[in-house]
């Protein structure tokens, strides 16, 4: 696997590369050996403070893999993967694995001054090709509250919120400039952490993300449809586009995007149901 080294250029640390027959990680240099031992032995006990954020269909875990004193991020956020139908399975000898996707779109977003929580280390398993197990590390964000519930509650009240919205369209416009498509963009992967007034914007949940040399419009307004704001889209476009779209435009093509997925949902679900009639599972 071939990886752009220039990615690295924003971490505090030199990332250690392991290559071995069946394993694959890449990180911090104290975190990999630790990564190896939980990829060969994924039932290994992790510390004793440690907290499931999330069982399904990732396992979500805040721990502490390192207790030295010196390492600068005591916790750390591991995601492990697991795989939600077989086609995906099926593919994966073509692909890169959930786990080191992430960690090189974190680095990617470091790179251009976005936030995201500092990725650590990732590790992949395949046999034959395929990819039997993944995970993902990062430091752990406190004290934060994500997207979804701050436009619910609107702790600051709505004029603050038009900052929050600025910060929304300033992050995005820019991760759409650099290349990258995040591909699942909803309200509860951006994280405000920070004293109230003075909040600094995260992006989390990094594994369908993906880079080229640009995003045409239609893949930002895609991108942009699964924002939930809302009555507050107007507002958010127009800090968005900047005079370099045309703001009714991307409202469009975002509106059909949405309207696009909830009539495939529903063919879904309708497909679902009459498989279960006729005895198909």
């Amino acid at each position: 696997m071939k990886v752009d080294e220039s990615l690295f250029s924003a971490l505090p640390y030199r990332p250690e590369i392991l290559r071995e027959k069946n394993l694959y990680a890449m990180g911090h240099p104290d975190l990999v050996p630790i990564l190896k031992k939980l990829a060969e032995e994924p039932d290994l006990d992790l510390p004793g403070q440690s907290q499931v954020i999330k069982e399904h269909p990732n396992l979500i875990v805040q721990t502490s893999l390192l207790t030295d004193d010196n390492f600068p991020w005591p916790r750390q956020v591991i995601k492990q993967f697991r795989w939600r139908g077989i086609q995906n399975y099926l593919a994966s000898p073509l692909k890169k694995s959930k786990a080191v996707k992430s960690y090189l779109a974190a680095c990617h977003l470091l790179k251009h001054g976005l936030g995201t929580p500092l990725p650590l280390g990732a590790v992949e398993v395949r046999r034959w090709g395929f990819v039997s197990g993944s995970a993902y590390l990062c430091e752990s964000v406190d004290d934060f509250v994500d997207l979804k519930q701050y436009r619910k509650a609107l702790p600051d009240g709505k004029i603050y919120m038009e900052k929050v919205l600025q910060m929304l369209a300033g992050y995005t416009l820019r991760m759409h400039d650099t290349g990258m498509m995040h591909k699942d963009l909803n309200l509860r992967n951006f994280l405000l952490a920070g004293p109230r007034g003075d909040y600094s914007l995260y992006l989390v949940d990094l594994n369908r993300a993906w880079c080229r040399k640009s995003v045409p419009l239609w893949f930002r307004a895609m991108d942009l449809s699964r924002l939930d704001l809302k009555h507050w889209y107007p507002q958010f476009y127009k800090y968005y586009c900047q005079g370099r779209f045309h703001e009714k435009t991307i409202l469009k093509m975002a509106a059909w995007t949405r309207t696009w997925r909830r009539q495939w949902r529903r063919m879904a679900v309708g497909s679902s149901d009459l498989r279960h009639k006729i005895g198909m599972k």
